[in-house]
């Protein structure tokens, strides 16, 4: 019976799958998260290992998966926006006096590096590329390369702390709570 259940689901066309997993995060999130990992490799993101978490109103710009990466360990925090393409390139060209007969754009991929935290309503632009150990704070817009270890925040983002630093003086203090 499972099965035949299997069967139909992948009949159904892409956009209801994702909508239908995104409803099962509200109630079981370890089947939510191994279905979605499961679907946004279909689609052709490059997903390495097992994020931890993916909000499930998190907005994944554009047509092309492929050009989105996310590393093992990582979290994605609601609401966070992925964008991938820019069509500024063609208001620019027209404001040239240039007539364009079709729209232009460029794709960037996006980065998100190993044991990442993206906070809540974060967007990452084209192009960007976060590093390993990387925490983004909430609602950040972020652009160009951030190196391995860094804490940014603000819009545009900016680094403002060392991740191995802050860990040590966070430990050091014993203020965070485990889950039970």
């Amino acid at each position: 019976m499972a099965r035949n259940n299997l069967k139909n689901f992948r009949k159904i066309p892409r956009w209801i799958k994702g909508k239908i997993i995104k409803i099962i995060a509200y109630f079981n999130h370890p089947l939510y998260m191994n279905m979605y990992i499961k679907f946004l490799k279909q689609q052709g993101m490059d997903i390495k290992g097992r994020p931890i978490y993916i909000g499930a109103n998190t907005s994944f710009d554009g047509k092309d998966y492929s050009v989105i990466h996310i590393g093992d360990k990582s979290v994605i925090s609601s609401e966070v926006r992925f964008l991938t393409h820019d069509y500024s390139i063609s208001r620019a060209i027209e404001a040239t006096g240039h007539e364009l007969e079709k729209e232009v754009y460029f794709v960037r991929d996006v980065y998100v590096g190993e044991n990442c935290f993206v906070g809540t309503r974060s967007i990452l632009m084209p192009g960007c590329r976060l590093g390993n150990n990387v925490i983004v704070g909430a609602g950040s817009v972020v652009r160009g390369e951030i190196p391995d270890n860094s804490i940014i925040l603000g819009n545009p983002a900016e680094i403002i702390d060392n991740t191995i630093n802050w860990a040590n003086r966070k430990m050091d203090k014993t203020t965070y709570q485990a889950n039970k």
